[in-house]
């Protein structure tokens, strides 16, 4: 009788805290556990690197058939024979293996999940505009940016050899003197930073660059001031060398989650963005003096499920945003097919893109066209 009571008092125990807990929160729990290695990262082998030279190590390159060459019901990719820009684009987390603290490129499943999410979701937003180049790479798992502590900032950093090698790559066979984007989500976004640091900035390579979305990973304005003086975040819809980034909230979500468990890396070391001002570039608006839009102003959100025969339409005047204390807070509830894949807090982290698809296709178009123009009036050195 005894155990049954105990028993019972579990059961009833478990009920609570899943009552507590609803399903986005158990859902990334889950996520957490899952993707957890049961090797510490010291005792792990990297999986082998991938060959830049060879098409398979891309999700998407200009030329072929890919993912990200598909736009809304309506319009279309702009061929790459008449893009006048590239747009070299690193993907967010889409590993969520626990056999190894970095992705496999060999792993299908993870390779899928890139393509048929970010790839066709982020990456073709710049298909209106540019030649798009999309590197896989060894990519830390999920659980590494759960954690963060030395071993997970360990695999974190083990990914970024990649993606400077595929830039590399980029630059040396492809650029060809062509103006360039920068552009990336969640953990793509860190290596975007770093790319801008290491390779662009004080650079020959900074009268080409047209602009970064940087999306996903709040960034500090002292980031700005301390690791990248000749750039900074984007004010006008039209400017250049500058740095868009946005993270999405529902009204109430909770947005310490930006400040809590993002870190920069300040030299050697890494520094949280609690105490710290936030950079938020409106989507909607591009604009540092107008922060806030209404639904109006939204050209249309997009998603295009893995089931769907044919690209859908857009969705005009899907939510209004406004920037709020470094965080981009949304006016509405979206409807369900853009928030089926939520996080916690109201975090919509997996929908920085979708919501505001037609917007940033228009707005890079237009900076590409402010570039030209520059270029125009002031030949290149």
């Amino acid at each position: 009788m005894r155990r049954l009571l105990i028993i019972g008092g579990l059961v009833l125990v478990l009920l609570a805290v899943l009552t507590v807990l609803n399903r986005v929160t158990l859902q990334a729990m889950w996520l957490v556990w899952v993707s957890r290695p049961g090797t510490p990262v010291a005792e792990t082998t990297l999986p082998p690197a991938p060959d830049y030279a060879d098409p398979r190590a891309w999700a998407a390159l200009p030329f072929r058939v890919d993912a990200a060459d598909v736009a809304p019901q309506g319009l279309a990719p702009l061929p790459d024979d008449a893009a006048p820009a590239d747009v070299f684009y690193i993907h967010p987390t889409t590993y969520f293996g626990n056999a190894n603290w970095n992705q496999p490129l060999d792993h299908a499943a993870t390779n899928a999940m890139t393509d048929l999410g970010p790839v066709r979701h982020q990456a073709s937003v710049f298909s209106g505009c540019c030649r798009v180049y999309a590197p896989r790479y060894r990519q830390a798992t999920f659980y590494a940016f759960y954690e963060q502590g030395a071993a997970e900032i360990e695999a974190i950093e083990r990914a970024y050899p990649d993606v400077r090698a595929a830039f590399e790559h980029y630059l040396s066979r492809w650029n060809q003197g062509r103006p360039f984007l920068i552009a990336a989500h969640s953990q793509g976004a860190r290596y975007a930073l770093w790319l801008l640091e290491d390779y662009v900035q004080g650079t020959e390579l900074e009268e080409r660059f047209v602009a970064a979305y940087v999306v996903g990973y709040a960034v500090p304005d002292d980031y700005f001031e301390r690791q990248l003086p000749r750039f900074s975040a984007c004010e006008r819809p039209d400017q250049l060398r500058c740095v868009a980034g946005w993270s999405t909230y529902g009204r109430g979500g909770e947005t310490r989650y930006i400040r809590t468990r993002i870190r920069h890396r300040f030299g050697d070391a890494y520094e949280s963005n609690e105490g710290k001002s936030l950079s938020c570039v409106n989507p909607l608006t591009w604009d540092s003096r107008v922060p806030a839009a209404g639904a109006g102003a939204n050209l249309g959100g997009w998603i295009y499920p893995a089931s769907a025969a044919a690209p859908p339409a857009s969705v005009p005047d899907l939510v209004g945003a406004a920037c709020e204390d470094g965080a981009l807070i949304l006016d509405r509830t979206p409807p369900s097919s853009f928030r089926r894949v939520l996080l916690p807090g109201r975090n919509y982290h997996n929908y920085d893109y979708q919501l505001f698809y037609l917007n940033i296709r228009e707005n890079a178009a237009l900076r590409v066209r402010a570039h030209a123009e520059e270029r125009a009036r002031v030949p290149a050195r």
